[in-house]
Parts: C-alpha cells; structure tokens; sequence
C-alpha cells in the first residue's frame, strides 16, 4: 500500500496535469484552476480517512473543518459580532476536526466501504451538489470540481494497487484486488446503502449537459491538439533569442 507521500504526489501530479490542460483554454479563471487543484489532492486522501492511525484523516478533516467553519462565518457575518463569529469557527473546527473524525473511525474500517469506486462517485457528485446549490458555482465548474475529486480518489486507488505487486520478488500481495473494489461482500447491507446513496446523489445532481458539451467540443479538441507540442519555428525562435542575448 502507497504511503501518505506518494498519495498526495499522485493526486497532486494528476491535477496538476487537468489544470495545465484547462489553462492552455484560457477559459477558466485562476481562483477556479487553484480550486480544482486543491479538489484533486483532497480526493486523493479521501480513501484512507477510515484509517484509525492515518495522515490523510488529520489532514482531510483539518482541512473540512476550517473550511465549513469559514462557509459558516460567511453566511453569518452580518449577523453576530466578531467574537461570536470567531467561536462558531472555533466550535465548528473542533466538532468537524475531532467529533466527526473519531465517530468516522470508530464507525468504518481501514479499506471499507469508503476505500471503493462508489465511495468515490459519492463524495464526487456531492461536491458537485454543494457547489451549484451552496456555493452558487456554474455547471460546468460544478462538475469540474466532482470530476478533478473524484480523478484524485481514483489515483489513490490505483496507486493502492500497484503497491500491491511487489515487483522485487515478483509476487501479488494479499492486498491486491481491495482498492479498487466495487463494495465488500462482508457487509452486503453496507455495500446496498452505499450504492443506494449513490444513486439519491445521481438523481440529485445538476444537470451535466453543459459540462459534456465542453468535453466534447472539437474546438477543445483542435486547440489542445494545437498546443500539445512546441511550435514548429520554435528552435528557430531559440536561436534568435541566444544570438541577440550573446551579440546586441
């Protein structure tokens, strides 16, 4: 199993690939590229926050807590004076950092239910619910940040994976196979919630039209196609640039 390092490379490496990609459009703003970037590494330490003694749970449910804490401020801010707001974000720090994560663990088991694919469609499509109905973001940015959550969940299970296979001595590890699961046979009733939760989220979510008509654009396509390599004049470019440096 890939440790806490490599999982958040992995995830980082990956959105960090979506989000060149999306700036090469031109299409997005900044504050909305960091956005997916952070999305991406938080999916890929979603997987391991049932872990009793795990990074990736500190690190999440820091990071949820001070973020509900501050939506929380937000909302409240004109109505209660800046003590009161300082101790709501406070409270909700601790309750979110501590009371939530302690019932998480106490609740789930390291490579459950969470450590699967449905696990990962859940968290992504209620990112994308909280973002059109909490936070007010456009559709296709809506399904952005599921899409670069859920890219970052499927990074750690696949890194899971390939950890498993010890190449050295060429053998498979017993973990092999529980990353990258569909739901566990040993809690038959839990996998049915899961999958039944999914498919609430699924009915749920936003309208996708406009987030497939962006995939699927060929001007998209033909502007990454464009920018995918160097332009052919570009030694060229080089060159003149070195000449005029060495000789003004």
């Amino acid at each position: 199993m890939a440790n806490f390092n490599i999982h958040m490379l992995g995830a980082a490496a990956v959105s960090g690939i979506g989000v060149t990609t999306l700036l090469i459009t031109r299409a997005f703003p900044p504050s909305m590229l960091m956005a997916y970037f952070i999305l991406g590494i938080l999916g890929g330490m979603l997987p391991d926050i049932d872990s009793k003694s795990s990074i990736a749970i500190r690190w999440v449910f820091s990071v949820l807590g001070v973020g509900i804490g501050f939506f929380l401020v937000l909302y409240f801010g004109t109505h209660y004076s800046l003590i009161e707001l300082v101790i709501l974000w406070g409270t909700c720090f601790i309750i979110v950092r501590y009371g939530v994560s302690s019932l998480l663990t106490k609740l789930t088991v390291h490579r459950g239910l969470i450590h699967s694919i449905p696990a990962g469609l859940s968290f992504s499509l209620g990112a994308v619910i909280l973002a059109v109905q909490i936070f007010g973001i456009s559709l296709l940015n809506a399904w952005l940040c599921g899409l670069f959550l859920f890219s970052g969940f499927i990074t750690h299970l696949v890194l899971d994976e390939l950890y498993s296979v010890d190449l050295r001595g060429i053998r498979v590890k017993k973990s092999f196979g529980s990353a990258l699961s569909l739901g566990s046979f040993r809690t038959p009733f839990g996998t049915l919630l899961l999958y039944l939760l999914t498919g609430i989220l699924v009915y749920l979510a936003p309208p996708i039209d406009k987030f497939l008509a962006f995939i699927y654009s060929s001007k998209l396509h033909q502007l990454l196609l464009k920018r995918l390599l160097p332009a052919e004049d570009w030694f060229h470019h080089l060159v003149t640039a070195i000449h005029r440096f060495l000789l003004p």
